[in-house]
């Protein structure tokens, strides 16, 4: 390949120019997990406080705000690994297990605060005029991008077990 051809600008780097769009891509798709989970977290609360159920809002009864309050939880933990992942790699260091585990992390919070606000709107959650039904499949595939969970499971095991 002649020199002005060579994509990266230098020979032999490929892999580890690779390598570094992983990093990239997984903090984008933790990144957008945790606006999945933000707004799983916003639809719920909204539809639980306007939502009535035996005279009072069904944010009334404890098992509802319970879960809104682990999502909170959940998608605030997502979003600080999230954000230790990009400072990283914005300072030029190796990131690979912080994105990694944040993409890990991540995806799993969103498909959980999605269907948990899925089950606080309960046969509504279905219902196309909601934008609910749409978010759990939002959520569904970021455990699939940028690698299955398990083979990201599986990349943070061995650098665990290297570093």
């Amino acid at each position: 390949v002649p020199e002005e051809n060579l994509l990266g600008g230098a020979e032999g780097q490929g892999f580890k120019q690779l390598m570094a769009t992983f990093e990239s891509a997984r903090i984008q798709t933790a990144a957008r997990a945790v606006g999945v989970a933000c707004n799983a977290f916003d639809l719920g609360l909204a539809y639980a406080q306007e939502r009535r159920q035996f005279g009072r809002a069904l944010y009334a009864f404890p098992r509802v705000h319970q879960k809104l309050a682990w999502i909170a939880v959940e998608t605030m933990i997502a979003r600080q690994l999230t954000l230790r992942a990009a400072r990283r790699k914005d300072g030029d260091e190796r990131c690979d297990l912080e994105a990694g585990l944040a993409k890990l992390l991540g995806a799993q919070v969103a498909f959980a605060a999605a269907d948990v606000a899925l089950q606080i709107h309960g046969g509504n959650g279905y219902a196309l005029e909601y934008p609910i039904s749409r978010l759990l499949c939002d959520a569904r595939i970021l455990n699939i991008f940028e690698g299955a969970a398990e083979i990201q499971a599986q990349v943070i095991a061995r650098r665990l077990l290297t570093s």
